[in-house]
């Protein structure tokens, strides 16, 4: 993500520099950027509670600064921690130190004597509401990627304005025509760098977490139901690429 956007704010700062002779003082302009930033932050607040925009940025903030375990090393967890609950008992669990929090939090459930019926619902629960939480977070960016292209829209018809205003004057045509092109350009420039990529990313690291909570319920239920540890590998195997099923095997 930061690499990505990095070499965009390079591009088009070189681009810029090029076609405009290294002037680039053209390119900048407050009053576009408050229209284009302040306008979409206006809106997003209209559109959602203050309360959920500051859980949702502390949500994407966390998703992206969450460090996943791959979906390989997981199974591969889960699938010792069936040998050892088939080669002595559930209460066997107890002394295994696991990684995952979700993986660790399932197994103690277990290890405690939750029913299965408690379990599977206790992970539907947590499954349920990570995808309200990180759907929370989605909103926001997908709220800022719209509404910047629409005020970019909104301060080229207030520059388009000024200009229609003054046709009699050239000198104030000018300024017109910058804040109508500038306007479009933070405008689309904000949104398609960063607000909506950042959404995309959101949800697919969203999507990976949910993968891996996925592989905890099959593992866990299978763990409860005493399966033999080599077919529960096989079946968690089905969730990741056949490459990453070699690391499995290994």
């Amino acid at each position: 993500t930061p690499v990505g956007m990095f070499f965009g704010l390079v591009l088009t700062g070189w681009t810029m520099w090029k076609s405009s002779g290294g002037q680039m003082d053209m390119f900048v302009d407050p009053a576009s950027a408050a229209v284009v930033l302040g306008g979409s932050i206006c809106a997003l607040l209209v559109q959602l509670p203050l309360s959920n925009v500051l859980s949702g940025l502390k949500v994407a903030i966390k998703t992206f600064k969450a460090k996943l375990m791959p979906p390989a090393e997981l199974i591969g967890i889960i699938v010792d921690a069936s040998d050892t609950a088939r080669k002595g008992s559930v209460l066997a669990l107890e002394k295994v130190h696991i990684e995952d929090e979700f993986l660790a939090k399932m197994i103690r459930f277990l290890v405690d004597g939750y029913a299965p019926e408690a379990i599977n619902d206790l992970i539907d629960l947590e499954i349920f509401m990570v995808q309200e939480r990180h759907a929370n977070g989605k909103a926001i960016f997908d709220g800022m990627g719209e509404f910047c292209p629409a005020f970019g829209m909104i301060g080229t018809v207030i520059g388009l304005v000024v200009i229609m205003a003054n046709l009699s004057d050239p000198n104030a045509i000018g300024p017109g025509i910058a804040v109508a092109l500038i306007t479009t350009l933070y405008g689309s420039f904000f949104a398609n760098l960063f607000f909506i990529p950042m959404s995309k990313k959101l949800k697919f690291r969203s999507d990976q977490e949910l993968v891996n909570m996925e592989i905890v319920k099959q593992g866990v239920n299978s763990i409860i139901n005493g399966e033999n540890p080599r077919a529960i590998k096989t079946k968690l195997a089905s969730f990741i690429s056949p490459r990453d099923r070699e690391t499995v095997e290994d």
